[in-house]
């Protein structure tokens, strides 16, 4: 075993020591060699050194549009998809005439797409990842790249519509009932294709309810009114097989008895 980590430890050392004598002393055609060596062998840790170099070596040569080709993707390779999509799109900008341009906007929309927070965060960069594609769709209407795409932005809406969904129900969770109203409202408003709308438009039957239900005296009828045109709203949409269904006609004659106690008074 000693052996063995001895003679890892002197390759090891000889490839760091052949690698700086490559950086130092190399010239531009064995760097350009070495970087497209290194990058076939994935190890862009190495070649994306050499290959910044090359770029201003080889500025205004045919060679450096190759060059900063594998720049950009070395940067997608270490995961720093900012970066990476800086550079597909500056790379789209600078060699606007390459038949590599429609796909270094594809990856610069891709970028975008990694970049994309998980559910429980911010979801302004999913909502650009999204946008991102459907521009390039728009502009390459006929890409191979298309198909690929729609997948990635049917992925994205289903991790917005998800954040939507979860933060209307916290409200109702929290207690903030004419919050979660408006929450749900909007959500079921604003994407028809909402994941669980039956369970959202019975919270807003339910939070509509409870709101009503604690406020004070004089705001109560109001309230309860509103109430029920939710409860008509609920069942516009969804039958009575709906689960939901029976829950929903509990609040609609609790509704209409504190209605019925309130004319009393």
């Amino acid at each position: 075993m000693r052996k063995i980590l001895s003679i890892l430890i002197v390759i090891t050392l000889a490839s760091c020591s052949k690698y700086q004598k490559l950086v130092k002393d190399g010239t531009p055609q064995e760097k350009l060699d070495a970087a497209k060596k290194y990058y076939g062998d994935k190890d862009y840790l190495r070649a994306q050194p050499l290959l910044e170099e090359l770029l201003g070596l080889y500025n205004g040569r045919k060679e450096r549009e190759e060059i900063y080709y594998l720049y950009s993707y070395s940067y997608f390779g270490t995961e720093d998809f900012l970066l990476a999509g800086y550079h597909f799109n500056n790379f789209a900008t600078t060699y606007a005439l390459s038949t590599k341009k429609e796909e270094a906007l594809y990856m610069s929309a891709v970028c975008k797409f990694k970049k994309a927070m998980p559910t429980e965060l911010d979801q302004t960069p999913t909502q650009n990842a999204i946008n991102a594609l459907q521009t390039f769709i728009n502009q390459y209407p006929n890409s191979a790249y298309v198909s690929e795409c729609n997948t990635k932005m049917d992925e994205l809406r289903m991790r917005l519509l998800k954040k939507v969904y979860e933060n209307a129900k916290l409200y109702h969770s929290l207690g903030y009932y004419n919050s979660a109203m408006v929450a749900c409202q909007n959500a079921v408003e604003d994407y028809p294709d909402m994941v669980k709308r039956d369970e959202l438009t019975f919270l807003m039957v339910d939070a509509a309810y409870l709101f009503a239900q604690n406020s004070i005296t004089k705001k109560q009828l109001e309230r309860y009114s509103e109430t029920l045109m939710k409860v008509k709203e609920f069942n516009r949409e969804f039958d009575t097989d709906s689960k939901y269904s029976k829950p929903v006609l509990k609040i609609k004659n609790k509704t209409e008895a504190a209605i019925a106690e309130l004319n009393k008074e």
